[in-house]
């Protein structure tokens, strides 16, 4: 049951990775959730509770840090609120047509496009999206970091 433990968690963390670069898959919190499979199916003999919520914490970090991230970027260089919307929105927007580079060019787009339209100049505009763009990959950088974390995590107390 141990292997089949291993191979199921194994899956949830390839596909949490992709979920990383594919915004559309909730990549970290997938992951979550395969070790906590993974640690039922061994009746959590070796992935207790302790690691577990050491894990589900990371997942809930990760989500923060992706928002937050994103806010920080494009607030240091200079985005107003119309900015951080346009960031957050352009986002979204990106996410479902451009997948899966649209996350990145629809922050940088996103807050460009408002800051234009509350009459910032360009070059302005520009900055505070290149903020977004920076921020949003600080954001994919830390989830994959933390990504790793749990894996270093889990995989030790399934083998």
């Amino acid at each position: 049951m141990e292997i089949a433990a291993l191979l199921l968690f194994l899956l949830f963390l390839l596909t949490g990775a992709a979920g990383i670069i594919l915004p559309v898959l909730p990549g970290v919190p997938l992951v979550a959730v395969g070790a906590v499979l993974a640690a039922w199916m061994t009746g959590f003999a070796g992935l207790g509770w302790a690691p577990l919520l050491w894990v589900i914490a990371l997942a809930v970090l990760s989500q923060v840090l992706e928002y937050v991230a994103g806010l920080i970027g494009a607030r240091y260089y200079g985005a107003r609120r119309a900015g951080l919307w346009g960031s957050i929105l352009g986002s979204i927007v990106g996410v479902i047509w451009l997948p899966p580079l649209g996350l990145l060019i629809g922050a940088l787009g996103g807050a460009i496009v408002g800051e234009l339209l509350t009459g910032r100049p360009l070059t302005e505009a520009v900055r505070a999206g290149f903020g977004a763009l920076l921020g949003a990959l600080g954001g994919v950088l830390a989830k994959g970091i933390i990504l790793i974390a749990i894996a270093l995590i889990v995989i030790p107390r399934l083998l």
